[in-house]
């Protein structure tokens, strides 16, 4: 496992939000692509040089949450890393909510799950690779 995965992942499970640019891009930014058929969340993948990038994005009032899991099964074992808290309230967009940087010889399930004030469930999704 490289470095940069393990520190992601380390990083991830001490419950920080994580910010991975691509070498050579100091100043990007993570924006989200076109809300997928207009759900108050999900999940997008992307392929980078240090591994498969986990971003979730949401869209939630003030006292909103959201909980992502993802499950990481290699060889003889694996690990959830759970990330959760209050959704930054973004107007009628997304908002950045969790990424993660992952190993891409791992098999994965990202499951997103967000909630409004009074607990009701917003938004549910899920992705396998």
């Amino acid at each position: 496992m490289s470095m940069n995965i393990l520190a992601a992942n380390l990083t991830a499970l001490a419950g920080a939000t994580l910010l991975a640019l691509q070498p050579g891009e100091p100043d990007a930014v993570i924006q989200p692509a076109a809300n997928a058929a207009g759900s108050a969340c999900h999940i997008e993948l992307a392929d980078t040089a240090d591994g498969l990038l986990v971003t979730a994005w949401g869209q939630g009032e003030a006292g909103s949450n959201y909980r992502m899991v993802v499950t990481q099964r290699m060889g003889g074992g694996g690990f959830d890393i759970v990330q959760e808290g209050d959704m930054p309230a973004n107007g009628a967009g997304d908002a950045l909510l969790s990424d993660i940087l992952l190993d891409t010889e791992a098999d994965f399930t990202a499951r997103l799950s967000t909630w409004d004030a009074s607990g009701e469930p917003l938004c549910n999704w899920n992705e396998r690779v």
